[in-house]
């Protein structure tokens, strides 16, 4: 089946056809991602609004289309566009504005947040969390109603938002309005959740395995994929399916303790090309500690030695205290977030191998995964922990970090560090700051 000149799987025209659909009033799709779900509704959209000869103008009818940011509202949109632009009969329906050529027309009109057509439809994006306080979340959906409501990524929006501004949009036409909920099964404590496991939604899932049969992805890809994500995120991305595994715990306490033991054991077993590396996180505040961890590294497993509390509190003394416990041919990465800078300025100056992390800069490696780059490098700390590649000492302060340690997916998808105490993690941070992030930094790290 063809569709604007688009190639559709028997998964994709299900889509489609559950959004123009009259039957089914009350929508939800799940499938593994890059499947083309979210094009596929903007397919079922467009040939909705086409249903209308320009000829007999209708009472104007909305199309609402939220997602939980600005960027990810573009998503959607920019399919759209997209079938818009390579559409002559779709360009000619747009109400264009006048003095222009059309194509300058056309793009006038795709860059704005609502698109109008001369049959009396609209598409107009707004985005969930724009905003948002306490007293008044999703303050620019006020006033909002639409006759098709169109949520991308839903399990990302919070249920304040949809329960306060959303589910009142559908309020103009009850018997007749369409909620389309379009998503990735992140979350349970959400209405998404509660959607999927209504009779009242028509539901339309697609996994890997069936969009392996359809062509729409290959073995070797999904392979691929398995290896390098965690089952939570396999289960959400691949399966398509909520998961029973609890989400936001970065470090199993099972994984906490095998490590344990293996530093009891001292049978992690490093390879001959290895070296002493250290982690300092220095303290902001006077209720922090700065802590000097010390590890022995081959660049793929850990041992952790030991971790030491530095008392000094200036930055010359902590930098002094520091420099009589290490060599200066030793790595020593630093957070020079902060009172951490100075202490990295002075210990260059005495010739140390001082290297500046900045732990809230953007990611060096997959930044469409990662939030910053201390959400990377706890994601490292925790494949280490939970690939059995790590020991640890038995040190009480650490596990007790280590597993109140968790992470969130935020509304662009990305994975966040949260520590659920008000006091910084700062042996663990520590120990996050000893870690390599790439092969590169092998040598230099290794360098005499």
């Amino acid at each position: 089946m063809q569709v604007f000149g688009y190639k559709l799987s028997w998964g994709q025209q299900r889509i489609l056809c559950s959004v123009m659909d009259p039957k089914y009033n009350r929508v939800i799709i799940s499938c593994m991602t890059r499947y083309g779900k979210t094009f596929c509704v903007a397919l079922g959209l467009l040939l909705e609004i086409l249903k209308t000869p320009i000829e007999t103008p209708i009472k104007v009818k909305r199309i609402a289309i939220i997602a939980p940011s600005n960027d990810q509202t573009k998503i959607l949109r920019g399919y759209i566009n997209e079938i818009i632009s390579n559409n002559v009969y779709l360009s000619n329906m747009l109400d264009k504005s006048k003095g222009a050529s059309p194509s300058n027309r056309l793009r006038s009109e795709q860059s704005k947040q609502c698109l109008t057509f001369k049959n009396g439809w609209e598409i107009r994006t707004l985005t969930a969390h724009s905003g948002v306080n306490e007293e008044n979340p999703a303050s620019n959906l006020m006033g909002w109603g639409a006759d098709i409501v169109v949520l991308d990524e839903a399990c990302l929006i919070q249920q304040s938002v949809y329960t306060s501004r959303i589910s009142r949009m559908l309020g103009d036409n009850p018997a007749n309005s369409k909620l389309i909920i379009i998503m990735n099964p992140w979350y349970k404590d959400n209405f998404a959740y509660n959607a999927w496991n209504s009779s009242d939604f028509k539901k339309v899932h697609v996994n890997w395995q069936q969009a392996l049969e359809e062509g729409r992805t290959t073995q070797a890809y999904i392979e691929e994929q398995k290896k390098i994500l965690t089952s939570y995120e396999w289960s959400v991305l691949y399966e398509s399916e909520f998961s029973e595994e609890t989400r936001d715990t970065l470090i199993k306490y099972e994984w906490i303790q095998r490590a344990i033991h293996r530093g009891k054991e001292n049978n992690l077993s490093l390879s001959s090309n290895t070296r002493l590396v250290y982690g300092l996180d220095v303290a902001e505040q006077g209720v922090d500690k700065t802590v000097l961890t010390c590890a022995y590294t081959d660049g793929v497993c850990y041992k952790i030695v030991n971790q030491t509390v530095i008392t000094a509190d200036e930055t010359m003394p902590c930098a002094n205290e520091v420099a009589a416990q290490i060599s200066k041919r030793d790595r020593i990465q630093i957070d020079s977030i902060g009172i951490g800078a100075g202490v990295h300025s002075r210990l260059k100056e005495l010739h140390y191998n001082a290297i500046s992390v900045r732990v809230s800069e953007a990611p060096t490696q997959e930044k469409e995964r990662y939030l910053n780059q201390k959400s990377q490098r706890y994601w490292h700390l925790r494949t280490l922990f939970e690939q059995d590649q790590i020991s640890i000492p038995n040190n009480t302060t650490l596990i007790t970090q280590l597993s109140q340690i968790h992470y969130k997916i935020t509304t662009n998808g990305k994975i966040q560090i949260e520590n659920h105490n008000t006091k910084s993690p700062d042996h663990t941070d520590s120990l996050m700051l000893t870690l390599q992030q790439q092969q590169t930094e092998l040598p230099f790290m290794f360098a005499r």
